[in-house]
């Protein structure tokens, strides 16, 4: 039985939107339908009662963005056995300028910085993810089983002096307990999700260079997710290889239903 997928979320559909067909391929069993919007005009999406995703009432600005790029103006979600969203970046920078401003008491490496502790850091942590957590909650009311994504991490690229450095992951890319706080953000995350009644599926680590940074072979040809051809190569939106990856890695996380969550149920003609 063919289980149909729905894939919504900001500019960062592109790299699973152009490895459909490695998808098709590799995953049969499974109908993908991609439905994006640029990070802005996607907050702005909601589902509505019936379980349609769509911009808000009267924005017809949008509506015409929306048909533009996916051929329709809304995605009626109770026609998929499950959603997938590719979030934002769920509060990371916020985390990490935190991080690179502030030393923890509690860990031993010194840098000369201002004094936080743990409980205060990962409070701080909690509050940046719950805020994006929320929204999202808000936008998908109703819709279940719902996995979501972030935004994959920058490549090693950005951390080098230029027009693409990119802060605060090129501050921190040498911090001493970088993969302490990306395994507390991980878990932060998580929970936070979970809570909220969405699964997490976390960035293939076969893509990670390092804590917050993605390999560099995997931003080099990435595609406007808005025009097939047009390349973007700014490394912080990636290529199909990275996309496909990522298929693979929701799709392991796919079951029958989500743990606490029903499927949203179809919408009566």
């Amino acid at each position: 039985m063919t289980r149909r997928i729905a894939v919504v979320g900001t500019s960062n559909i592109g790299a699973l939107k152009y490895a459909a067909g490695s998808i098709a391929l590799d995953h049969p069993g499974l109908s993908v339908t991609f439905w994006g919007l640029p990070g802005g005009k996607f907050a702005e999406c909601a589902t509505d009662p019936g379980g349609v995703f769509q911009p808000l009432p009267g924005d017809t600005e949008t509506r015409k963005l929306a048909q533009r790029i996916n051929g329709a103006d809304h995605l009626d979600l109770t026609r998929f056995d499950a959603t997938l969203v590719i979030a934002d970046t769920m509060g990371l920078p916020s985390v990490l300028f935190v991080a690179g401003n502030y030393d923890v008491i509690d860990w031993p490496p010194r840098r000369g910085k201002p004094l936080l502790s743990e409980p205060g850091f990962r409070a701080a942590m909690d509050e940046a993810i719950a805020a994006r957590a929320d929204d999202l909650a808000r936008q998908f009311r109703g819709v279940a089983p719902l996995y979501l994504a972030r935004a994959p991490y920058p490549t090693t690229v950005v951390t080098r002096r230029g027009k693409l450095r990119l802060e605060p992951f090129a501050s921190v890319a040498g911090h001493p307990e970088a993969a302490r706080i990306e395994l507390l953000y991980t878990e932060a995350l998580s929970r936070a999700l979970a809570e909220r009644k969405m699964a997490f599926v976390a960035q293939p680590q076969d893509t990670i260079a390092a804590p917050f940074l993605t390999r560099p072979e995997f931003g080099k040809d990435a595609m406007d997710f808005r025009a097939a051809g047009r390349v973007l190569d700014d490394h912080r939106h990636m290529n199909a290889a990275f996309g496909a990856s990522l298929f693979r890695a929701f799709a392991l996380a796919l079951g029958p239903d989500m743990t606490g969550a029903a499927p949203t149920p179809a919408r009566q003609e």
